[in-house]
């Protein structure tokens, strides 16, 4: 009797040792993303095994667009997601998600492109708050642009026409999807065109130049990280723990040598969507998509100058609604700075 109960007692004691087989096993978190940058921060962090060190695996699910990726909030649950601003807030989803991190700024990655010889190209600096941003009243008045309607290039167009005085009315605007867009320019059609990534890459490598990037005409565009609001008040620690994740997914990309960080882009690709990147592809990508840290994000959500406040308010008026994902926090991040002293820029 006395050798079965030290038996018994010695496997005690060995199954509460960490990483005994008795541990808990890591939990399924399921997320949601378009096959783009923002996801290859996560994406890289799981190949890495990083999710399976904070406790869960990292369960990836892929859209093709921010609409799609929101209404699979009730076909195909999602616990976090990552979304384009516009999508995301007009969301039909009675306040079911909040906001709790940026993926990127994809203001550098969006733009209006028009030909070489377009007079629109002639001239910068017309309103001199946007010195970058090219075209005047004289050269945009009546043209035709081909825009995907109710998106991001949208919102670019609209923000542009507002710098050089216009409104939508002073132009004629032709609704496309982007690659259709894209193609109708280049055979001919319209004067500008407006896109985003990666048909404004495309639009660089057929010689179109821009007018004006999202960057130069005020119209910031964010990619949102959301996390159902249900789930993340049930597990908060789970939503802290993803975002410790992705934020050492984004030091990765801020850190990792060029040549092994482009190859990993060009993996992430080919993975996901099944097409080949070329380095100079990837190198574009990664340099148009700037990334925030703990602190940069800190600094987004409630520094002085409330640039996501401010980003948000113009994206859901230009949008014609209010902000339906409900709260907009940094409960999450606060809690990580407070485990996490060292910055994270």
């Amino acid at each position: 009797m006395r050798i079965v109960l030290s038996a018994l007692l010695a496997f005690l004691l060995l199954a509460a040792l960490p990483g005994s087989a008795s541990c808990e096993a890591p939990y399924t978190l399921r997320t949601a993303w378009l096959v783009e940058h923002e996801a290859f921060a996560a994406w890289y962090a799981r190949q890495n095994g990083w999710d399976v060190e904070a406790g869960f695996q990292l369960d990836m699910q892929f859209y093709e667009t921010g609409r799609e990726l929101m209404a699979g909030m009730r076909q195909v649950p999602w616990e976090i997601a990552a979304c384009g601003a516009l999508p995301a807030l007009t969301a039909s989803l009675e306040n079911a998600a909040e906001i709790i991190a940026i993926g990127n700024d994809e203001s550098l990655a969006t733009g209006i492109y028009v030909r070489k010889d377009s007079p629109m190209l002639g001239h910068t600096g017309y309103n001199a708050l946007y010195p970058e941003m090219a075209g005047t009243t004289g050269t945009v008045r009546g043209k035709t642009i081909l825009c995907t309607l109710r998106s991001s290039a949208h919102y670019t167009v609209h923000k542009w026409l507002a710098a050089l005085g216009l409104t939508e009315k002073d132009v004629i605007l032709k609704d496309m999807p982007q690659r259709e867009a894209l193609q109708a320019f280049l055979a001919g059609e319209g004067d500008a065109v407006a896109l985003w990534a990666p048909f404004t890459l495309e639009a660089e490598r057929n010689g179109l130049q821009p007018v004006t990037l999202s960057s130069q005409c005020n119209a910031s565009q964010p990619t949102l990280l959301l996390a159902d609001k249900a789930f993340a008040s049930r597990h908060p620690e789970r939503v802290q723990a993803f975002l410790g994740m992705y934020f050492r997914g984004i030091r990765a990309l801020q850190e990792t040598p060029r040549e092994k960080l482009l190859a990993a882009y060009a993996d992430f690709h080919r993975q996901r969507s099944g097409k080949h990147l070329p380095p100079q592809d990837a190198a574009w990508e990664l340099a148009r998509h700037p990334v925030f840290g703990l602190d940069g994000q800190l600094a987004l959500f409630a520094g002085k100058d409330k640039r996501l406040q401010g980003w948000l308010e113009s994206l859901t008026s230009f949008a014609g609604g209010a902000n339906r994902l409900g709260d907009v926090t940094d409960r999450y991040l606060r809690a990580i700075a407070a485990d996490s002293p060292a910055p994270q820029k």
